[in-house]
């Protein structure tokens, strides 16, 4: 007589499976939750780097100092959900969309900005 023997899991080894996925699952998710932070931060220090590199691109287009409403004005044409604000050219903060406004602290190089 020839024993037949079946190929597969038994019901407790799925069980295992499953609790082992559900337990990786608790400990992961929470590690992803809270991104949109950081990524407003990022978005945030981008922008604000962007205000002396545009500064300076102005600067050698023009060979002459920009006011800061001129920087203010190139560098609004190129962002999305983020504005960046400032009246004189020490003082320039952005502010991500649904955030709040950070100041950017940047010192932009001597002559560069009027």
């Amino acid at each position: 007589m020839k024993s037949f023997r079946r190929a597969g899991f038994t019901l407790i080894e799925l069980i295992v499976v499953i609790v082992i996925l559900g337990i990786l699952a608790a400990v992961a998710i929470p590690q992803f939750t809270d991104t949109t932070a950081a990524a407003r931060t990022a978005a945030v220090q981008s922008a604000c780097a962007s205000v002396a590199s545009q500064a300076v691109l102005l600067y050698a287009s023009t060979r002459a100092p920009n006011t800061a409403a001129s920087i203010l004005a190139a560098i609004q044409a190129g962002t999305s959900g983020i504005t960046i604000s400032g009246t004189t050219c020490a003082n320039f903060a952005a502010t991500p969309t649904g955030g709040t406004s950070t100041s950017c602290g940047i010192t932009l190089p001597t002559g560069v900005c009027q």
